[in-house]
């Protein structure tokens, strides 16, 4: 999965925001914070997202639990990067559907 760098530009101000590689961690790991932070897409549905990325890596943590702690360590130590990854991809996407709602320009870097 590639991470996209993009710049929203408003049209008439000519402000521009950059979302780089290092974005993606930044949402990841803050989630609705950083869409809140960004002040583009809904919050709320971030919010959603949130919770149910929680949900999903407790769920397996606990599932995990019944493993070993050697397959327990190496599983959480590939699903928890992924699931900030994955949640990051989905937050950037929310910003961009807020820009594109508001008339802003996007460009891919």
């Amino acid at each position: 999965m590639a991470l996209r760098e993009y710049r929203f530009e408003h049209p008439k101000t000519e402000r521009s925001i950059t979302i780089r590689s290092w974005s993606y961690l930044s949402a990841g790991l803050l989630g609705a914070a950083y869409v809140w932070w960004i002040g583009a897409g809904s919050v709320l549905q971030a919010l959603a997202i949130n919770i149910a990325f929680a949900i999903g890596v407790i769920a397996i943590a606990l599932g995990t639990s019944v493993l070993s702690s050697l397959q327990q360590l190496l599983i959480l130590l590939v699903l928890v990067p992924l699931a900030i990854l994955a949640q990051g991809s989905m937050m950037v996407s929310l910003i961009r559907e807020g820009f594109h709602k508001r008339g802003w320009l996007i460009r891919t870097v």
